[in-house]
């Protein structure tokens, strides 16, 4: 009967979590550095981003981000140099705009709160998802809680409702 009681629990939980627009607000952190990646499978601006997170204190302390085309070329200052001189400029705008997104998530702690900057709107999203990545290996939920109680063969109505 227990078994079934954290199977039920640990389905709700996966549900409530999986709904709906993240709310970083009410989430806690695991301590540690985090890597989070997002592959951008759009076919006019397939690319990737990948980030790493330091949480200290349930807080991002540091972030580093990195894009990559779709040949896995780190957008930097080279990005788009190869399309012309017009796309060349709108790449370099992009590489400006997304290269404040780091920071801006340590300043403001909520992945929500980093608005996109022009021209660099798709990496905005991109971020976000790798950001999301990282976040959900950092969290600390119920689960771990479940999983060490079916470890522990412990009870479970204790760990939980303690």
């Amino acid at each position: 009967m227990k078994k079934y009681l954290l199977v039920g629990i640990v389905v709700a939980l996966s549900l409530l979590t999986a709904c709906g627009k993240k709310d970083f607000s009410k989430m806690t952190f695991n301590d540690g550095e985090y890597q989070g990646h997002f592959d951008n499978d759009d076919k006019d601006h397939p690319s990737t981003a990948d980030v790493v997170l330091t949480i200290q204190d349930g807080k991002i302390v540091s972030c580093t981000a990195e894009f990559r085309d779709s040949k896995g070329n780190i957008k930097g200052d080279d990005y788009g140099k190869d399309a012309g001189d017009d796309k060349y400029k709108k790449a370099q705008i992009a590489v400006q705009g997304f290269s404040t997104y780091a920071d801006k998530l340590v300043e403001v702690q909520d992945p929500n709160e980093v608005d996109a900057v022009s021209g660099a709107t798709v990496s905005n999203k991109e971020f976000k998802e790798a950001v999301w990545d990282a976040l959900e290996k950092a969290k600390e939920i119920i689960k771990t809680i479940v999983e060490e109680a079916i470890k522990n063969n412990l009870d479970i109505e204790r760990k939980i409702f303690k």
